[in-house]
């Protein structure tokens, strides 16, 4: 059998090393809900904040009524003929999105009805207000007026396997789904300082938390709202990925191909 020059064993084993090196990452990190006992029940706090309207928001607004005639105005700016409004609910999948935008004053257009306020209002609130107006100028018999929010979508950015826009059609959605929707964190991902970055008004509103305890369940974390932003920050072995592998690595191949070539002329000597 032919033998294994000893300068390639060791140029393989060095190798071997740094890669360990490079990719030890602490797995007690991992765990989440590392303070929870096993066998245990708890009370979630949280419940989901009440939606409430605002500017820019995009939403689907579908009329069912005996008028046949004007349900075919009013659901054409969802996309939906009179019969596709009372069978499905109104919109298209997979087609263009289209709907009522709420305006910089908070209003919207409807055909028939004109200026509507919207902004700051529930979809609940708005369906009534839109129910009253199509009664009292009576634009339709006994409508039923449904409001759905067609923006509605949370960012999940950083160290997770898909990072990208998640859409919320039914729109809600908790933190541990969003997650799962994003891939779950990479190994890299840092559990105990994940950032949540919402939008409130004029203001953002920045919270950190901690995914290594039951932290996430409490209220103002665990129900996720329109245009949340969570971002997973890099732990220190991503961190010190880059600069090891763009420094210290190059530097200690180079060591071990110089040594390499001094055990080679030795050998031949």
């Amino acid at each position: 059998m032919k033998q294994v020059k000893p300068h390639l064993s060791l140029l393989f084993i060095g190798y071997i090393i740094l890669s360990t090196l490079n990719s030890c990452v602490n797995s007690k990190k991992l765990v989440y809900f590392n303070n929870i006992p096993r066998d245990t029940t708890i009370q979630i706090k949280a419940t989901p904040k009440l939606f409430k309207i605002n500017k820019n928001d995009l939403l689907q607004i579908t009329i069912i009524s005996l008028d046949v005639q004007a349900m075919a105005v009013l659901n054409a700016a969802n996309g939906s003929s009179a019969a596709s409004a009372a069978s499905s609910g109104g919109g298209s999948a997979g087609g263009p999105i289209s709907g009522y935008l709420v305006d910089e004053n908070g209003t919207i257009t409807l055909p028939l009805i004109g200026k509507i306020k919207a902004n700051e209002l529930s979809k609940e609130e708005l369906a009534t207000a839109i129910t009253k107006e199509l009664i009292d100028k009576k634009i339709a018999l006994d409508p039923i007026v449904t409001v759905r929010i067609l923006n509605y979508k949370i960012t999940v950015l950083g160290e997770v396997a898909r990072p990208g826009v998640i859409p919320v059609p039914n729109e809600k959605i908790t933190l541990p789904e969003a997650l799962g929707l994003a891939g779950d964190l990479t190994p890299y991902g840092k559990r105990d300082n994940v950032l949540l970055i919402r939008s409130s008004g004029d203001k953002l509103i920045y919270k950190r938390f901690s995914l290594n305890n039951d932290q996430m369940f409490d209220k103002d974390f665990y129900y996720l709202q329109n245009e949340d932003i969570v971002y997973v920050t890099p732990n220190n072995a991503k961190a010190g990925l880059t600069d090891r592998s763009t420094q210290v690595l190059p530097i200690a191949l180079s060591a071990l191909s110089v040594l390499t070539l001094i055990l080679t002329f030795a050998l031949h000597r």
